[in-house]
């Protein structure tokens, strides 16, 4: 009988472990690179837009065929 009490009263000391100023700190996760598969390493093809073509710049020449006025030549 005296065992049992000498058990409980060692567990109530001891009580539940419990990390109260995380002696241990965060857990670091590891990186990995995705599986060599196509749809990893080859870009999707349905959101692809080919980039707009250039715009044709204005010379000064062809800038002014309006006319002063603005009526083309009228």
């Amino acid at each position: 009988m005296r065992a049992f009490i000498a058990l409980v009263v060692v567990c109530m000391a001891t009580g539940c472990y419990h990390d109260k100023y995380n002696v241990n700190g965060p857990k670091v996760e590891d990186y990995q690179l995705p599986p060599n598969e196509a749809r990893y390493t080859e870009p999707d093809k349905a959101t692809y837009r080919a980039p707009p073509a250039p715009k044709k710049e204005e010379n000064l020449k062809d800038r002014g065929k309006a006319g002063p006025s603005g009526l083309g030549g009228l």
